[in-house]
């Protein structure tokens, strides 16, 4: 690791090239719940048409790995790759992420913020010719035990259309075990119309598992600051490979949580039986701009409904120093129904340097009514104090809070008190954070 870390120093030293670096320090120390401390350590050298980099990582124990004890720990070299690229050809030996379509069939990908990562490593690269483009990679998945996966696709865009076709396979360590995949897309870019389709299918070699189809549509319109956007879809026996260890991330057509009441409710996509369509229409008339979502979802029987409707009315005054958000969420998932009232308000008044931002949530459910609220204080851009806190299912929580960047090219996070569980989502791919009660640190360096 010192070795590597030091030929890249002197490589950007020597040939004066770009070296970007960044190191992510996570610590949690629990008096409920689990303690880890973990250490990212990422590099980049470009120089040319060429760059080379690395992921290290500490883990004592691992943040996410279910089923390890705590007491485990380990120090690895997470990802390394070269590349090479030009406007008509990329290549990358070693570490990669690779998305097929909108992610039907195949999303290798990697979330930062929520700690999951499913690259590959092997090869991968993109050929692009006059309204063509090839792409092919093979690579090993080591967060699914080694496994095999390799594929490809074709895309030609004459005019203002998009046709193509993809292919992919998946050889897992397990004998009698792999996939095929195959699927075609299609879309068209208008100046005020886009139109996208694609359909995918899975086809198990060895016959244990059944085959399965999935189709995703969605049409965009777009007129001076109005947009609506519509989608389809229809997930049939699509888990690719499990639906623990999935290689695939296809479009939920659920509104992602990023308030605390209503990510404890989160609706999962079921890649291996659900059909449902979903509308989003964002305006905006100055000095207010609005979201309205609507999304249904059930299964091929009609028996799990899931319901969801979502409202966002914001208002921003001329000189943007005060900003006031009206929320509102209405769920129902099976026999259960969740209604939550958000408020968010932002303000940045001209007799002070400091912006107030306060948030308040509050969610019936069943004899309990739930509450949660936030209230901070920034000092832009050096630091930011707040304070969270709250009562959900009749117990009560609290928690202590501070950004700071004070320092060149350093942000420290620092907290301390008891927040509820939830969902993190990020990209359409959601982790489950348990409650905890403790103190937390983050430092991040950029150099």
């Amino acid at each position: 690791m010192k070795i590597l870390i030091t030929l890249m120093l002197s490589v950007s030293i020597l040939l004066g090239q770009s070296l970007t670096a960044r190191d992510w320090l996570d610590y949690r120390g629990a008096k409920s719940g689990y303690s880890h401390f973990e250490n990212r350590t990422w590099m980049s050298l470009d120089f040319g048409d060429y760059s080379a980099g690395m992921l290290f990582w500490a883990q004592e124990p691992p943040k996410y790995i279910e089923g390890m004890s705590s007491d485990s720990s380990r120090a690895y070299l997470a990802q390394y790759w070269f590349s090479f690229y030009t406007p008509a050809l990329e290549l990358t030996a070693g570490s990669f992420t690779q998305t097929l379509g909108q992610g039907l069939l195949i999303d290798l990908y990697e979330r930062q913020d929520i700690q999951i990562d499913h690259h590959c490593d092997g090869a991968n690269f993109i050929l692009r010719l006059p309204y063509t483009e090839f792409s092919a990679f093979n690579g090993i998945a080591r967060w699914d035990d080694n496994a095999i996966v390799r594929g490809g696709q074709m895309t030609f865009s004459p005019w203002k259309t998009q046709i193509g076709a993809e292919y992919a396979k998946i050889i897992p360590q397990e004998p009698n075990y792999p996939q095929e995949l195959f699927g075609f897309y299609g879309g068209l870019n208008l100046d005020y119309l886009s139109l996208w389709g694609e359909y995918g299918h899975k086809m198990p070699i060895g016959g244990l598992e059944k085959e399965g189809e999935a189709t995703y549509l969605s049409a965009t319109t777009m007129f001076s600051t109005f947009s609506l956007l519509l989608e389809y879809k229809d997930y049939d026996e699509f888990a690719v490979r499990t639906t623990q260890v999935q290689y695939n991330n296809p479009p939920t057509l659920v509104k992602e949580p990023y308030y605390t009441l209503p990510s404890r409710h989160y609706h999962e996509l079921n890649p291996r039986d659900e059909i449902g369509y979903a509308a989003t229409f964002d305006g905006e008339i100055s000095p207010i701009s609005c979201e309205i979502f609507y999304g249904y979802a059930n299964n091929h029987n009609s028996t799990s409904k899931f319901e969801q409707i979502w409202g966002e009315l914001e208002y921003l005054n001329d000189d943007e120093t005060f900003t006031a958000k009206e929320a509102f969420e209405y769920k129902i998932d099976g026999n259960d129904e969740y209604i939550t009232p958000i408020v968010d308000v932002m303000w940045e008044p001209d007799w002070t340097l400091f912006a107030f931002n306060i948030i308040g949530e509050f969610q019936p459910e069943d004899s309990i009514n739930n509450f949660a609220g936030t209230f901070s204080l920034s000092y832009s851009p050096y630091a930011t104090l707040g304070f969270e806190g709250g009562t959900i299912d009749g117990e009560s929580f609290a928690r202590g809070f501070t950004d700071i960047d004070v320092v060149d090219k350093t942000k420290i996070r620092l907290g301390y008190g008891k927040r509820p569980g939830g969902f993190t989502c990020s990209g359409g791919v959601c982790r489950y954070e348990e409650a905890f009660q403790g103190a937390e640190a983050q430092i991040i360096i950029t150099y």
